[in-house]
């Protein structure tokens, strides 16, 4: 945009010397005019002094028409009324009339038409605008073709490294963006396989993890069973060896900090979650329901899905924008997959000391049961049979809703399910 601002500045330079040289080039003729006109009046003058005759027929024949005055007047000093008569035009002339002994005895008013210097000025500022046209016409077509595209796929990058779009950039004809269009989205779908690579690994490690803490809690536990036998004498017919008892509870707590480890692993699902600190600033909920049209109105128009956005008030939100829109972006996808295609409509607004952003879409809806779970790591209902997913989208939205200091929830009916975003207001 500055290059842009710089070329519009650099065209009102362009044009404003190209007036200054016509507007020097209309005086330069203007100046010429003028000539050719004092040469008029001195020989009507001299005429005037010698036959006291205002008749320029003769004079004319050696003159341009545009050269020759409309009309003579002749004031003799004796008479009254000069200043009166001047009118005070700007294409009139006084010219001293003397006699033989070069003693004024009166003057000479020439008049002159000057449309024809109007009509030269004017020729030359149309002359001078259809010389700038072409290069307007240049200066809109690099706007339009480069400038406002880039604009629009600049926040593309910033929008795939934080995850906050899965959509590809739509194609085009246009030959200054087709390639960049191009390697952005083979760009978004390499970043998509590696996300769903990441996520089968990550419930792989989960399982992993879970198989191998049950599997160690058993054997753990008979440890503990036969170190506490040992320790209470139980194999030395209730009498308890002083050595042995000593090596036994040894062995005891040895089992209870392993325990204790594996019931940690078991406990805290937070080991997959993803690490994020927010960071707080004001924004309208205007530009949620903007940066949402943005990101999903075109998308949806192609899907076919009708889609839309309620906005109940513009109040300032102070929170993290882009962590809202990410999950916002989830629930959205989630609406998107999960929904029968027959609408979304998306509400925000403010009630009380909080603020809510309401995903609704039509289409089959979980059970009463699994609602309870749907925010846990890797739970998929039994809606997303035959659909692809991980079942952690929704237990990172509602960690990263926490850290806002607010949470999720879910509604369901038989045939709409609606997921609430709500943050309190700092």
């Amino acid at each position: 945009m500055k290059q842009f601002r710089r070329l519009v500045i650099f065209t009102i330079i362009y044009f404003a010397i190209c007036l200054v040289l016509i507007r020097v080039a209309g005086h330069a003729l203007s100046g010429k005019e003028t000539n050719n006109r004092t040469a008029f009046m001195n020989r009507m003058t001299a005429q005037i002094r010698e036959t006291k005759s205002t008749d320029i027929t003769e004079v004319s024949k050696d003159f341009k028409k545009s050269d020759v005055t409309d009309d003579i007047e002749v004031f003799y000093t004796e008479e009254g009324g000069l200043l009166a008569s001047l009118g005070g035009g700007n294409n009139s002339y006084l010219w001293p009339l003397a006699d033989g002994d070069g003693n004024t005895e009166g003057y000479v008013l020439f008049s002159y038409d000057s449309k024809a210097n109007y009509r030269l000025i004017l020729l030359a500022y149309l002359a001078a605008c259809a010389c700038i046209l072409p290069f307007v016409g240049v200066l809109i077509y690099f706007y339009h073709n480069i400038l406002k595209p880039f604009r629009e796929f600049s926040e593309y990058p910033e929008k795939l490294s934080k995850g906050l779009t899965t959509d590809n950039l739509p194609e085009t004809k246009n030959r200054f963006f087709g390639k960049y269009v191009w390697g952005m989205n083979m760009l978004n779908d390499k970043l998509e396989a590696d996300r769903k690579q990441i996520d089968r690994l990550l419930y792989d490690r989960k399982q992993f993890i879970s198989t191998l803490a049950h599997g160690i809690k058993t054997p753990v536990a008979n440890i503990k069973l036969y170190s506490e036998a040992i320790e209470t004498g139980l194999y030395r017919g209730g009498k308890a060896d002083e050595k042995d008892a000593e090596i036994a509870c040894k062995i005891s707590k040895n089992a209870d900090d392993i325990a204790n480890l594996v019931g940690g692993i078991l406990n805290d699902p937070g080991s997959l979650r993803t690490s994020f600190t927010p960071s707080f600033g004001n924004f309208y909920l205007e530009d949620v329901k903007t940066r949402l049209c943005e990101d999903f109105e075109n998308r949806l128009k192609v899907k076919d899905i009708p889609f839309e956005v309620s906005i109940f008030g513009n109040p300032v939100v102070v929170s993290d924008f882009e962590a809202i829109m990410r999950c916002l972006t989830q629930l959205m996808e989630n609406a998107i997959k999960y929904g029968d295609g027959t609408g979304i409509f998306v509400r925000l607004y403010r009630q009380d000391d909080f603020t809510f952003f309401s995903v609704c879409n039509n289409g089959v809806s979980l059970t009463e049961s699994e609602i309870p779970l749907v925010f846990n790591c890797y739970f998929r209902g039994s809606n997303a049979e035959g659909k692809e997913g991980s079942g952690i989208g929704l237990y990172e939205a509602k960690s990263v809703a926490k850290a806002l200091g607010g949470d999720m929830m879910m509604k369901a009916k038989e045939s709409q399910t609606e997921v609430i975003l709500y943050i309190p207001d700092k």
